[in-house]
């Protein structure tokens, strides 16, 4: 059990001094490890008495176990930490590597002869994707619209023509919207590329070519409910200087 869901457990059963204390500790854990009682009790203005008797309170032998309790979590954090940052700087090199073994010949004569490509993007990030698709992509020299909001979809699916290009950026790929989207222009014949998430979803199973991003969540320990999207702007820009050197090719060979 980690130690702030003791300290809620019994706070109930504290004294005024001792959530005082709950407070001091939340505050300040790191600090807290290298601090003795002595200077512990000093800083929190209470007798060493009485925070071995708030460490007992919880169930600790003491005082000393208090303190090993929290380092160990703090040792904990930091570690997972490390982790986190390994995990995803390794997923960069993995999408990276599995980008370059791919062959997009597809996706790249579907850009290649569209006669407009339409951009929309799902949600808040996948929409400032889509922008920057969009200005990446603009010396391809083709007409190019970034649509976005979600009242938006049944628009496009009207618009688009079996001669133009529909780029589907999502997360989860499963998004109802985005998935009659999808089906709507598998109906009309309109050749689509999704974006999504690397897994099975309904969105990539409706679409002629698929991209895939290794995206991560972000631990709430670390204040923040969020998934990168930075794999999405590697990727394209990636999609970018590949597409120019296919183009360059077909021009000699023509």
């Amino acid at each position: 059990m980690k130690f702030e869901e003791l300290m809620n457990r019994y706070y109930r059963t504290f004294s005024e001094n001792e959530k005082y204390v709950c407070r001091y500790i939340i505050e300040h854990k790191r600090e807290c490890c290298r601090k003795s009682i002595d200077e512990f009790a000093k800083e929190c203005h209470v007798s060493k008495t009485m925070l071995v008797r708030f460490a007992k309170k919880m169930m600790l032998p003491g005082f000393g176990e208090l303190k090993a309790m929290i380092r160990l979590e703090n040792e904990e954090k930091l570690a997972s930490r490390d982790k986190l940052l390994d995990e995803v700087t390794g997923s960069y090199h993995k999408m990276i590597e599995d980008f370059y073994k791919r062959d997009l010949t597809g996706i790249f004569e579907k850009i290649r002869t569209a006669n407009r490509i339409l951009i929309y993007g799902s949600g808040s990030a996948q929409s400032h994707v889509a922008s920057e698709f969009k200005r990446i992509f603009l010396p391809v020299n083709k007409p190019m619209f970034h649509v976005y909001g979600h009242d938006m979809v049944t628009a496009l699916g009207k618009s688009a023509k079996p001669e133009d290009l529909v780029v589907i950026i999502s997360l989860t790929g499963e998004e109802k919207s985005t998935v009659s989207l999808a089906e709507y222009l598998r109906l009309k014949q309109v050749p689509s590329i999704s974006i999504t998430r690397i897994q099975n979803n309904s969105l990539a199973s409706l679409c002629n070519e698929n991209l895939y991003i290794h995206s991560i969540q972000i631990p709430m320990e670390y204040g923040i409910d969020y998934e990168i999207v930075t794999p999405y702007f590697i990727l394209i820009e990636l999609l970018f200087l590949r597409y120019q050197i296919y183009a360059s090719e077909q021009k000699s060979i023509m």
